[in-house]
């Protein structure tokens, strides 16, 4: 066996293929390449490597007779699209070729060169060049709107890729200078090159810009070895790719249903909070193996069911957990607000077992949901994220839950006890390490608000946060410098808000007496209550905008903590430790 070579025309007009296509095996781990933060970016270059000649990796096929569950290609692309099943009847079908390394290239290609990507098409401009030494970060390729309007320079991939090999390529060319009469000698050349070029790699045949590995057996056994071995590009294969494979070869559509599920916890979340199916299977590992870190080599065959009747389980408990608590108590709708994501498991795993029993979240008492909302916050704080503690938490639920059939109380105590004789993590909580987590701590003061996200450069999303005091307000001091910058003066807020109040004083934005850069007057009286923790009040219960603390922002920040530390107090029984040295 060696690889072969074989046109990019040739690879994806295979895939899904009526006659010795190319599928998916159902085993294989999801598509990842189109959840990338820069996935364009990625993109772009992985074309602008087939342009130059530049290696992109092997593919790994399979040809077998045997009854293997596959799945066909996704046509236009879209985030956390699960691609087609084909009926268990096609399953046996001997002309079938099954793709067991390099599913993210040639399902990049096949969406990008015949389809749409996040429903998007691939351009090239054809007056870019590709020998002028450019930036890295430069390679022609873009990707636009669907049915947007482009410059005349500017081609469809998928209409080039749409054209036959035998068609004239002249043809193809003279339709696309005709339609600049202005173009120079040097621009026409550039793009005769590039369409030169374009042609041969993406319309004829003769070029080979991909290698294959063929494999025509009827033993799994083998190609999951090679599959293991050799991952000759995309994603690096990870022990949870290795055992979602084992369980998949009992349960085909078992990621399927975990992928499904992460669906639901995103959309039951305010479309926000990801916890995929590699969390779900770490979680599930964890109740069946009591451990966190997966290792496929301990997953016994005839643990492979137990998995299956674990994840059927826990299905319902783990969607209580994101939809009831993180959600229902604190409006938690992005994952980058909890700092420590893996000491969010024995909380689950809790569920988990009262769940077993019959019990659902609002069977929990209200000093037992405290007790949870403690651990909840003081992990997040006090970084309970070691994986022995992980194991050691998980473990102690769990033997509570084996001593009774009632409906436990979290063990909140017991955890707390382990900590300490452990000594490697405190169980009080230090104010100095309590303000370092602003959005965490920002969401707990006011867990009826919701965030509102916006994306930044790199597609990484902020939430919206304003300072009560801004930082860069007019005639500050070095003291206001040193003391604005703090969660007891922030506030989550919307977007709009954050453009109108900047760098204006509270007092002129609330009443209305401030104006922005045309000099109209800002009505920020309306966004009063968008805000917490506000004071002091009149007679009517309003706030009191005449009193003197708005003119002493100090005084104002430091009250303002006082309250905010009050109702941590209050509703969560969170106080904090204080130093012998500070008292």
């Amino acid at each position: 066996m060696s690889y072969l070579g074989i046109s990019i025309k040739e690879a994806i007009n295979n895939a899904n293929c009526g006659t010795n296509g190319w599928f998916l095996p159902a085993i294989q781990r999801p598509y990842v390449w189109g959840s990338r933060y820069e996935n364009e970016i990625y993109i772009c270059k992985l074309f602008d490597s087939i342009l130059k000649g530049y290696p992109i990796g092997g593919l790994i096929v399979w040809n077998t007779k045997e009854e293997i569950p596959y799945r066909e290609f996704i046509s236009d692309y879209l985030p956390d699209e699960i691609p087609k099943l084909v009926d268990k009847g096609l399953h046996k079908r001997p002309d079938k070729w099954l793709i067991y390394d390099g599913q993210q290239r040639i399902q990049t290609l096949y969406s990008c060169l015949k389809y749409t990507f996040h429903g998007k098409i691939l351009v090239y401009d054809l007056l870019f060049d590709l020998n002028n030494g450019n930036d890295p970060e430069e390679t022609g390729f873009s990707f636009a709107e669907k049915n947007s309007t482009l410059e005349w320079n500017v081609i469809r991939m998928n209409e080039l890729f749409a054209k036959q090999p035998d068609e004239e390529k002249r043809t193809y060319r003279k339709s696309i200078l005709r339609l600049n009469k202005n173009i120079n000698d040097k621009e026409e050349e550039l793009i005769e090159n590039n369409i030169d070029i374009l042609w041969d790699i993406f319309v004829k045949t003769e070029t080979k810009s991909l290698a294959y590995f063929p494999i025509k057996t009827s033993n799994e056994k083998v190609v999951n070895e090679i599959f293991e071995r050799l991952n000759t590009g995309g994603m690096a294969l990870s022990l949870a790719d290795i055992l979602f494979s084992k369980i998949k070869s009992e349960y085909y559509d078992f990621e399927e249903k975990l992928q499904g599920c992460s669906k639901e916890i995103y959309n039951s979340t305010g479309k926000g909070y990801l916890f995929n199916a590699y969390n779900i299977l770490q979680l599930i590992y964890l109740l069946v193996k009591k451990g966190v870190r997966i290792d496929p080599k301990k997953v016994k065959p005839n643990e492979i069911d137990v998995f299956k009747t674990t994840w059927d389980k826990l299905e319902t408990p783990l969607q209580s957990f994101f939809t009831d608590y993180l959600w229902g108590q604190f409006k938690i709708n992005n994952n980058s607000i909890i700092p420590r994501n893996l000491a969010l498991l024995p909380i689950m795993v809790y569920f988990y077992e009262i769940y077993s029993k019959g019990y659902k979240f609002k069977n929990i008492s209200g000093q037992n949901l405290k007790s949870i909302n403690s651990y909840f916050i003081k992990s997040q704080i006090n970084d309970w994220n070691l994986q022995s503690y992980i194991d050691n938490f998980s473990r102690l639920i769990s033997e509570k839950s084996k001593g009774t059939d009632k409906l436990f109380d979290f063990p909140i105590q017991e955890i707390e006890d382990f900590i300490s004789e452990k000594k490697k993590r405190n169980i009080e909580i230090h104010e100095d390490t309590f303000v370092g987590y602003n959005w965490f701590v920002l969401k707990i003061l006011t867990p009826e608000r919701i965030y509102q996200f916006e994306p930044d450069i790199k597609g990484r999303f902020n939430p919206e946060i304003d300072h009560v005091f801004p930082k860069k307000l007019k005639n500050r001091n070095v003291d206001y410098d040193n003391t604005v910058d703090i969660v007891w003066n922030m506030q989550p807020t919307k977007g709009e808000i954050n453009g109108f109040k900047t760098n204006i004083h509270p007092k002129l934005f609330f009443t209305d007496k401030s104006t922005n850069a045309k000099g109209e007057r800002i009505v920020g009286s309306k966004y009063v209550n968008e805000y917490d923790f506000l004071f002091p009040t009149n007679s009517n219960n309003q706030i009191d905008f005449d009193d003197n603390i708005w003119e002493k922002p100090i005084e104002f920040i430091n009250k303002r903590k006082e309250i905010m530390i009050d109702y941590l107090k209050t509703k969560y029984d969170i106080t904090f430790k204080i130093d012998e040295k500070e008292e």
